[in-house]
C-alpha cells in the first residue's frame, strides 16, 4: 500500500498539538501504508514546537521550523517537499478538520479512481454547526469566485488528500491563500476530483490567523489564477490611463453632440477616440512604450474595448428608456463604461506585455462567455422595437384564447404574464422568452450531466449560451422559445426513463411534452423518434409493454385538450392551417435553404461537432444490436433517434415546399451533450475533432462579438448604416405617434374616431395596436382602446390571419377607416370598391429613430364602411370633411399626390 503524509501547518497552535495527535492516531488504526505526520510551523511564540517535539507516541512525527518565511500556502508546499508519503493529507491544527475522516479522505486514493479528495461542508451530509447565519453567508460569498476556476463546492477547504505527484505538478511559487485551489485551478481538466461530507467544527484553543493580508493574498491569487497577477500592474499606469480616457471621452461626448452627431455616433467615436488615445498617451509615458506598441497588445486592447463598446450601448440603451428626459445620465454611463474599459483593457494588455499567460481555464472562459451573453440581451431586451411577428403575438395576449389560427396559445400566455409584470413594453412581451432560455440550458445541462461529467455539462451550457439558435430565441418571443424549452425538459425525462430506467421520469415526459404541444405542434415529431429508439434499443422495448408511456400520451394530450376543444368550436382551424394548407402550399424545392439554415443555427463549427459524434457512433457500432445496452453507444442512439427523425421529416418535406428558419432548431438539442464533448476541454475522439477543438475559440469570439455588434445596431445603430423594416418595427413609436394625431385630428373633424385598418397580413395592424397602446398608455393610463381600435384588412376581403376572427367585417358597419399600407399600391380605389362612402386622398407618413428615416407609410381615411354585398348609406359627406390635417408640426413630413 502507498505512504502517506500528514501535513499540518501551524501558528501558536500548542494547546491543539497533543489532542490532534490522539485523534489521528485513533483514525488511523486499520490504515495499511507507513504514515508520518509533518508540522510545519512558521514562527510560534507559544509552546507549539515544544509540544510536537515532545511527542512520544506511536506515530511518526517530524518538525519543520520557519522562522524567516511564513504563509499557509507555502508552508503546505514545503511540508509536500520534504514528504516521504506518496499519499498527502492536508489539514489545520485548529481541531476544526474531523481527523475521523482521513480514511475515508484516502480511500479514492488508495483504489486509484481519484487524484484528489476534499473534505467538504457544502455537500451533503456536510455541516458547520454553531456558525451565525452571517458567517455563512460570508464563507458562500468568499467562496463564489474561487467557483469560477473549478466545479468542486468547497475550493477554499483546507482538508484534502491528493497524490505527491499531482501536488508537485504545480511548478511555480505558490504565495496565495488555499494551496488547494491552486492545485484545482493549475492542473487543468485531466485532475480527478470528488469530494467528501464532512463536519467543519469551531476552534477551542488559540485565536483565528484570519486577517486583512489573508484576505488580500486570497484576491491576488484568484487574480493571478485568472491570468491577471497584480504584481505586474503599475498603479500610477491604470490612474493615468483612466484618467485620459474618461476625460477625453466626456469631452469628445460633449463636442460631437453639441456638434449634431447622432447618438450612435457620437456615443461610438467618442468612446474608441477616448480609449486608444489614453491608450498611446499611457504608452509614452511609460520606460518600454514599445511593449504597448506589441500586435498581441494591441489586439488584446481592441478586443476589450469591443466587448465594453457592446455593453456600454447596452447601459445607454437602457438609461434612454429609464430616463429619456435626463441626457446627462448617458454622459455618465459612457464615462463609466470607458473606465471599465481602459482598466480591463490595461490588465489583459499587462498580461500580454510581461507574458504570464497561465494554462488556460477553461472552466473560467466558460463562465465568462455564458456572462457576457447573459448580461449583453438583459441590457438590450427592452432596447429595440418588436418585430412583426412579436407584435403580432402580443395582440394574441390581448384575446387570450384556448387556440389560435396559426400556433397553441402558450405564447399568448408568456407575453400576458410578462405584460402584467413589467407593463405593455418591450421588456414584458419578450421577458418570457428570456426565462425559457434559463429553462434550456437547466435541462440541456442536466442532461449532460446524465450523459457525462460537469465539465461536459458546462460546455453544454455555453454551447445554449452562444449559438446562434439558442441566443436569438432569448431575444424575441416566438412560439419557438418555449418549444425549444419543453423539447429540451421532454428530452431530459425521456433520457432518464429511458436509458437510466427511471419509471417516474415519464410524469416528466408527459408534461412537458403536453406543455410542447400547448407551445408549438411540431414537438409531435418526437413521439415516432421515441417510438424508433424503443424499437431499436432492446432494454427500452421492455416499455411497450408497460402502462407509463402510454400514461404519460394520455397526460400531453389532456394538457393539450383545450387546443383540440378550440379547435372543434373553429372548425379545425388551426389543424388546417398547419397540415393541410402547408402541404397544399406552392411547390418550392427549399432543401438548400434548409441546410443553410441548420448552418446558420449551429455554425460551421457546431455541425462538424454533430457529425464528428456520428462518425464516432459509426465507428463504435458494436457487431450485436445488444451491446447497444453497454454504455455510451446508447446515449449517441438516443440523440440520433431524437434528432434525425424530426430531421428526416424536415428534409422530405423541403423537396417540395418551404420551410421556416426555425423549423429545425430544436431537435438539435439531443445533440448538444454529444457536441459539448468537442469543446477544448474534452480529449479528442477520431480524426476531426482536434479540427474541431481548435476551431471553437475562434468560432465563441465571433459569435460574442457578432451578437454584441447585431444587438447595438437594433438598439442605437451604427453609424452609416441604415434602419430597415423588413422584420423589426423600427420606428414604431413615431408611426404610433403620427397615426394617433391623425385619428384625433379625423375625431375633431368628424365626431367620432376612425378606425386603423393595415393593408397588409398581419405586421402593420400588430405593429400599431401595440405601439399606439404604448404610447396611449404613457399619455393617457385610463385610455387604452388601441386594440379594439385597430385592425388588419381582412374587412376587404382579404386574408388577416386572426384578424378574421377577432373583428369580423359585420361588426364594423358605419365605421370611418384609417387605411394604412407601406405600398400606395395596397390603397388603390379599386380595392375599397363598394364599401365606403367616399375615400380620401393618400398621405404620407415618414419615421424615424433616432434621427435616421427609418421608412414611410401611405395612409387615407375612408368614410362610412359597409361589409361587401351590403347597400352603402345614401347621406352625404363633404369634401372638406375628408381632409386629414398635418399630423406634425411641419409639412414636411407629408406628401399629398
Amino acid at each position: 500500500m502507498p505512504s502517506i503524509s500528514i501535513i499540518i501547518p501551524t501558528r501558536n497552535e500548542g494547546g491543539n498539538i497533543n489532542p490532534l495527535l490522539t485523534s489521528i492516531n485513533q483514525a488511523m488504526v486499520g490504515i495499511q501504508g507507513e504514515t508520518e505526520i509533518i508540522f510545519v510551523d512558521d514562527g510560534s511564540t507559544d509552546r507549539t514546537r515544544q509540544e510536537i517535539q515532545n511527542y512520544n507516541g506511536p506515530l511518526k512525527v517530524r518538525l519543520i521550523c520557519r522562522d524567516d518565511v511564513s504563509g499557509l500556502a507555502s508552508a503546505v508546499c514545503a511540508g509536500a517537499q520534504a514528504a516521504q508519503g506518496e499519499l498527502l493529507v492536508v489539514m489545520d491544527a485548529d481541531l476544526s478538520h474531523p481527523p475521523e475522516s482521513i480514511p475515508e479522505l484516502l480511500a479514492p486514493l488508495q483504489a486509484g479512481s481519484h487524484d484528489m479528495v476534499i473534505g467538504s461542508r457544502y455537500i451533503r451530509g456536510g455541516s458547520i454547526p454553531g456558525w451565525p447565519l452571517a458567517r455563512k453567508l460570508a464563507s458562500r460569498l468568499a467562496t463564489l469566485p474561487a467557483r469560477l476556476f473549478t466545479e468542486v463546492h468547497d475550493p477554499l477547504a483546507g482538508f484534502f488528500a491528493v497524490r505527491k505527484e499531482v501536488f508537485l505538478s504545480i511548478n511555480k511559487q505558490v504565495s496565495g491563500f488555499k494551496i488547494g485551489l491552486e492545485i484545482l485551478a493549475s492542473t487543468g481538466n485531466w485532475l480527478r476530483v470528488t469530494e467528501i461530507p464532512i463536519t467543519f467544527v469551531d476552534r477551542k484553543n488559540g485565536s483565528s490567523k484570519m486577517n486583512a493580508a489573508i484576505i488580500f493574498d486570497y484576491l491576488r491569487q484568484l487574480m493571478a489564477l485568472g491570468g491577471l497577477p497584480l504584481d505586474f500592474v503599475r498603479k500610477k499606469e491604470v490612474a493615468l490611463l483612466t484618467g485620459t480616457v474618461v476625460t477625453l471621452d466626456l469631452l469628445f461626448f460633449h463636442l460631437l453632440e453639441t456638434s449634431g452627431f447622432q447618438l450612435d455616433a457620437v456615443h461610438i467615436f467618442s468612446f474608441l477616440l477616448a480609449c486608444n488615445l489614453g491608450y498611446f498617451i499611457t504608452a509614452a509615458t511609460t520606460q518600454r512604450p514599445l511593449s504597448y506598441l506589441q500586435p498581441s497588445a494591441l489586439l488584446s486592447y481592441q478586443f476589450i474595448l469591443l466587448l465594453v463598446l457592446f455593453l456600454r450601448g447596452g447601459i445607454m440603451t437602457a438609461t434612454l428608456a429609464a430616463f429619456p428626459d435626463t441626457p446627462w445620465l448617458l454622459a455618465l454611463a459612457a464615462a463609466f463604461s470607458s473606465m471599465l474599459a481602459s482598466v480591463g483593457g490595461y490588465l489583459f494588455v499587462s498580461k500580454r506585455r510581461h507574458k504570464t499567460d497561465s494554462p488556460g481555464n477553461w472552466r473560467l472562459t466558460c463562465l465568462l462567455i455564458i456572462s457576457y451573453t447573459v448580461l449583453l440581451r438583459t441590457l438590450y431586451l427592452g432596447g429595440y422595437e418588436l418585430i412583426q411577428e412579436e407584435a403580432y403575438y402580443w395582440n394574441y395576449s390581448q384575446h387570450m384564447a384556448m387556440g389560435y389560427l396559426d400556433h397553441p396559445p402558450m405564447v399568448a400566455l408568456l407575453i400576458w404574464f410578462g405584460t402584467h409584470l413589467f407593463g405593455n413594453s418591450e421588456v414584458g412581451v419578450r421577458c418570457g422568452a428570456f426565462l425559457c432560455w434559463f429553462v434550456t440550458a437547466w435541462f440541456s445541462y442536466q442532461l449532460t450531466l446524465s450523459v457525462s461529467d460537469k465539465k461536459a455539462a458546462l460546455n453544454a451550457l455555453v454551447l445554449i449560451a452562444s449559438l446562434p439558435l439558442f441566443f436569438g430565441t432569448a431575444l424575441v418571443i416566438t412560439p419557438d422559445a418555449p418549444l425549444i424549452a419543453c423539447w429540451a425538459g421532454t428530452l431530459f425525462f425521456l433520457h432518464r426513463a429511458l436509458i437510466d430506467e427511471n419509471q417516474k421520469s415519464w410524469l416528466g415526459v408527459g408534461i412537458f411534452l403536453g406543455l410542447g404541444l400547448v407551445s408549438k405542434y411540431t414537438i409531435v415529431l418526437l413521439g415516432p423518434a421515441i417510438i424508433l429508439f424503443m424499437l431499436i434499443d432492446p432494454r427500452s422495448r421492455r416499455w411497450f409493454f408497460k402502462p407509463q408511456p402510454y400514461l404519460a400520451a394520455i397526460l400531453a394530450v389532456l394538457i393539450f385538450s383545450p387546443v383540440i376543444l378550440w379547435n372543434y368550436q373553429h372548425g379545425w382551424a388551426s389543424f388546417l392551417f398547419q397540415s393541410q394548407h402547408r402541404i397544399a402550399g406552392v411547390f418550392r424545392f427549399s432543401t438548400p435553404t434548409l441546410l443553410a439554415t441548420i448552418l446558420l443555427l449551429l455554425t460551421p463549427t457546431g455541425l462538424f461537432a454533430a457529425w464528428t459524434s456520428i462518425r464516432a457512433f459509426r465507428k463504435s457500432k458494436p457487431d450485436s444490436i445488444t451491446r447497444l445496452t453497454d454504455g455510451y453507444p446508447r446515449h449517441r442512439l438516443f440523440a440520433l433517434c431524437m434528432t434525425l427523425v424530426p430531421l428526416s421529416v424536415f428534409v422530405f418535406f423541403s423537396f417540395s415546399r418551404e420551410v421556416k428558419l426555425s423549423w429545425a432548431g430544436p431537435l438539435w438539442l439531443a445533440f448538444i451533450p454529444l457536441m459539448a464533448a468537442s469543446l477544448p476541454t474534452q480529449n479528442a475522439i477520431g480524426s476531426l475533432r482536434p479540427f474541431v477543438q481548435r476551431a471553437w475559440p475562434a468560432t465563441l469570439l465571433s459569435l460574442v462579438l457578432s451578437y454584441g455588434l447585431i444587438l447595438h445596431y437594433f438598439s442605437l445603430g451604427i453609424p452609416g448604416m441604415p434602419f430597415t423594416t423588413q422584420a423589426f418595427l423600427f420606428g414604431g413609436d413615431d408611426l404610433a405617434l403620427q397615426v394617433e394625431q391623425t385619428v384625433k385630428s379625423v375625431e375633431a373633424t368628424r365626431g367620432t374616431r376612425p378606425l386603423v385598418a393595415g393593408m397588409d397580413k398581419y405586421r402593420i395592424a400588430s405593429g400599431l395596436a401595440f405601439y399606439r397602446n404604448k404610447a396611449d398608455h404613457s399619455a393617457n393610463p385610463q385610455h387604452n382602446n388601441s386594440v379594439q381600435e385597430t385592425t388588419g384588412r381582412q374587412l376587404f376581403g382579404m386574408n388577416a390571419l386572426m384578424y378574421n376572427f377577432w373583428l369580423p367585417p359585420a361588426e364594423v358597419t358605419a365605421r370611418d377607416i384609417l387605411v394604412i399600407s407601406e405600398r400606395k399600391e395596397y390603397l388603390a380605389d379599386n380595392l375599397f370598391a363598394g364599401t365606403s362612402q367616399q375615400l380620401g386622398e393618400i398621405h404620407n407618413y415618414f419615421t424615424t429613430k433616432h434621427g435616421k428615416k427609418v421608412g414611410s407609410y401611405y395612409y387615407r381615411l375612408l368614410t362610412q364602411y359597409t361589409p361587401a354585398g351590403l347597400p352603402l348609406p345614401t347621406n352625404p359627406v363633404s369634401t372638406a370633411s375628408l381632409r386629414i390635417p398635418t399630423p406634425r408640426a411641419t409639412t414636411a413630413s407629408i406628401e399629398t399626390p
